[in-house]
């Protein structure tokens, strides 16, 4: 069975934020290559599989595991998430001008009597209240996220605004009051204090009001169509199968899954800019 592998790239950047967790004492086995650990995570991540199915090339199950609690912990997955986006920032720039931002709901088959309510875990209003979670993205006007969040199904996506905007990984240019910066949104966040709420955080909101018509095709649009790259972002997301449906029980664990992600999905396009 091939392996997955992270690139060269992204392991130059983390290696260093691993250096803390070697093994100082000598004796006993021979620890596991911290490379090694992070392709397991990735294998994971990519397949959905449980941490018992894990392939033998990824060395010890539960290791494995154990390196990946203790990393969450200490937020490496979010730095992963933040150096892709200031690597991205440098060679291409996000298009700030024209943001988006949109909910997804996930299925989660576990069972919520075993998890805390701050899990990120609910009842799922569309699925017959059986247990699920959702994904809140930030993007871009080209659909790069820069911000994500994870909440229960049963949070509406309208009080999920601020904590996602504070969850972003780059900081507001220096110019940002001078330059408008507008975010859209559907007709979920169609209320007057989602409109306040984004306007406080220096925003020009744009959202479709409830019971608004449809814009006829023929007549003559006053913007071009943007919502479309959130939705695009999510099914990117979506390509791994740990994110599709929440397996894990952990909150912190999942958010830590959406954030490599992320990382990934910036590397990629890093990476072809570079070739």
């Amino acid at each position: 069975m091939s392996c997955l592998e992270i690139s060269d790239r992204l392991w130059e950047r983390v290696e260093p934020l691993l250096e803390p967790f070697k093994r100082r004492r000598p004796g006993g086995s021979k620890p596991l290559e911290f490379r090694t650990v992070m392709n397991g995570i990735l294998y994971v991540l990519k397949t959905g599989c449980q941490w018992d199915c894990l392939p033998a090339c990824y060395g010890s199950k539960s290791a494995v595991h154990e390196h990946f609690q203790r990393w969450v912990a200490a937020g490496v997955f979010k730095e992963m998430f933040r150096w892709s986006a200031a690597e991205y920032e440098e060679l291409e720039g996000f298009d700030l001008a024209w943001q988006s931002m949109d909910g997804s709901l996930v299925q989660a088959p576990v069972r919520q009597a075993r998890c805390q309510k701050d899990e990120g875990l609910g009842r799922n209003p569309t699925d017959r209240g059986r247990s699920g979670g959702k994904i809140h993205l930030q993007v871009d006007g080209k659909g790069m996220p820069f911000a994500v969040a994870q909440a229960g199904a049963n949070v509406h996506d309208s009080r999920l605004v601020t904590v996602t905007v504070e969850a972003a990984v780059i900081e507001a240019p220096a110019d940002a009051g001078q330059s408008p910066r507008h975010l859209c949104l559907d007709k979920g966040y169609g209320y007057e204090r989602v409109e306040r709420e984004v306007a406080g955080l220096g925003y020009t909101p744009h959202i479709r009001k409830i019971g608004e018509e449809k814009r006829s095709c023929d007549s003559e649009p006053t913007h071009p169509a943007r919502r479309w790259v959130v939705e695009r972002a999510f099914a990117w997301l979506k390509g791994f199968r740990a994110i599709r449906t929440r397996y894990t029980c952990r909150g912190a664990n999942y958010l830590a899954f959406l954030q490599l992600a992320c990382a990934l999905i910036l590397g990629r396009r890093i990476e072809a800019k570079t070739v």
